[in-house]
């Protein structure tokens, strides 16, 4: 036997809508029964509430009520043909064939689920991401660490970080803006050209390298340089800025949430 609507919208908002659809329609309660063959008893009892359609039902009453089937159970008319059509196909299904169904949707959906947590499991790395600023100016502290974890996409450049450092200021605009978040490689020595983060008596600065002294982008800023009496030590090569393909979706942090790891480097 087919099985009744059951609970997504209440009992009485499945009756408002015979009830309204029936009366926008011009039918009477007997003309509508009759149309679908069933009792003016059985009918009131669905538009009361006191009763609910069997699914098998449900498209005999769309028709005749000229509604979308997807109306029925208040979803968007957004849906494509193809979702309409299962929908439909579905619903006149036995209740055995439909629990047959169902358990081969949640099969593959198990599966997809699986295999969506393997790949997120292996394209997801840590990276220390670094709460201390590189900056121009005033400069930032640098000596003490302090972070926290975070997850980045693997690809060539995330492989490659150390860290991630915020920027700070706008010293090496258009290059590096303030509130930018850039890919660290942490090394001691760095190709004139090359950016990297620097410690100048413990303060960290994003900086161009060249022969004269450290350069910004930003020609409001004057090149550093140094007598000798500094404590001037490079941190890292800044790879490049972090991208938002880079980072992780939502669902995917979910996943590791659920997980509790991430695919740690080994």
């Amino acid at each position: 036997m087919a099985g009744n609507v059951k609970a997504g919208r209440a009992g009485a908002d499945y009756a408002a809508v015979i009830r309204t659809r029936r009366k926008t329609a011009g039918l009477s309660q007997e003309e509508l029964a009759a149309l679908l063959g069933v009792s003016r008893n059985t009918l009131a009892g669905w538009e009361t509430g006191h009763s609910r359609p069997g699914l098998d039902r449900v498209p005999d009453l769309c028709r005749a009520l000229k509604m979308p089937l997807g109306a029925f159970f208040g979803l968007k008319e957004s849906r494509s043909a193809v979702e309409k059509r299962v929908l439909e196909k579905f619903l006149a299904l036995e209740e055995g064939d439909r629990e047959i169904v169902e358990w081969q949707m949640e099969m593959l959906a198990g599966k997809r689920a699986e295999k969506l947590r393997k790949e997120t499991l292996e394209q997801v790395i840590p990276v220390f991401r670094n709460d201390l600023c590189a900056a121009a100016g005033t400069g930032y502290m640098l000596e003490e660490t302090r972070g926290e974890e975070m997850f980045l996409i693997r690809d060539a450049d995330t492989e490659r970080a150390d860290e991630v450092i915020p920027v700070n200021g706008d010293s090496m605009a258009p290059t590096f803006m303030d509130g930018d978040l850039v890919l660290v490689q942490h090394t001691g020595e760095l190709k004139p050209g090359e950016i990297g983060i620097f410690l100048v008596d413990g303060e960290g600065y994003i900086k161009e390298y060249r022969k004269d002294g450290l350069h910004s982008h930003n020609p409001a800023y004057r090149t550093m340089t140094f007598d000798g009496q500094q404590d001037v030590r490079c941190v890292g090569r800044v790879i490049g800025k972090l991208k938002d393909s880079q980072i992780p979706t939502e669902k995917q942090m979910r996943i590791l949430e659920e997980a509790g790891k991430a695919g740690r480097r080994k």
